[in-house]
C-alpha cells in the first residue's frame, strides 16, 4: 500500500475526529446514562450483525461503540477493513488503526494475536507510517479518554480470562441494566 494512501487515511482522521469522550477526558464529567445505554445497544446490535456475517450493516453500530473505547468492536471493525468483509472496501490503514487501538493496553490475547498476525504480514517499509496511524487511533479512541475501562477477568471455574469493557460511570446509575443490552 502506498504511503500516500496511509497519509490520506490518517490525516483526515486527525482533522475530522470528534471524540465522543473528549468532554469527559477534559472535564471529568459523568457520561450520561443515555449515552451509556445507547453505546451498549449499538454494541449488541453490531456484534449480532457481525456474527451473522452482515459486516457492512454492522459497521455503523460497531463504530459507535468502538469510538467510545470498546475493544471487541474496535477489533471487529479492524477485521472488516483489513479483510474487506461484507462488501466493505479493503483499507489496511483503517484496519490496522482499529486493530492497534483494540490491542493496546488491557486487551485479550486473541485481539493482540490478531493484531500481531496482521502487522507481521505488512511490508516492513510501511511499518513506521502505520505505527503513526495506530498511535493516532489510540490518541482518539482509547477507553481511558472516554471513561471506559477494560479488564481481563477470570471466567468462573476456568483458567480462561475474559475481557470486559464497561463505563466507569455505570456505578452512578442504579437503574442501568447493562445485561439487557
Amino acid at each position: 500500500m502506498p504511503i500516500a494512501r496511509i497519509c490520506q487515511v490518517a490525516l483526515p482522521l486527525l482533522a475530522c475526529a470528534v471524540l465522543a469522550g473528549s468532554a469527559y477526558a477534559q472535564s471529568q464529567e459523568r457520561v450520561p446514562q443515555e449515552e451509556i445505554e445507547n453505546t451498549y445497544r449499538a454494541k449488541k446490535q453490531g456484534q449480532q450483525m457481525y456474527r451473522r456475517g452482515d459486516h457492512k450493516e454492522a459497521l455503523p453500530y460497531l463504530l459507535f461503540a468502538a469510538q467510545r473505547g470498546f475493544k471487541h468492536p474496535q477489533a471487529q471493525i479492524g477485521s472488516i477493513y483489513v479483510n474487506g468483509l461484507g462488501g466493505v472496501e479493503k483499507d489496511i490503514a483503517m484496519g490496522i488503526g482499529w486493530l492497534g487501538v483494540a490491542a493496546s493496553g488491557n486487551a485479550d490475547a486473541e485481539i493482540k494475536g490478531l493484531f500481531d498476525r496482521v502487522w507481521k504480514s505488512l511490508p516492513g517499509e510501511h511499518h513506521e507510517a502505520l505505527e503513526n496511524v495506530v498511535q493516532q487511533f489510540i490518541g482518539m479512541y482509547d477507553g481511558r479518554l472516554t471513561g471506559v475501562e477494560c479488564n481481563l477477568d477470570q471466567r468462573a471455574g476456568t483458567n480462561t480470562r475474559e475481557m470486559r469493557c464497561k463505563y466507569k460511570d455505570e456505578v452512578h446509575y442504579p437503574n442501568l441494566e447493562v445485561d439487557n443490552f
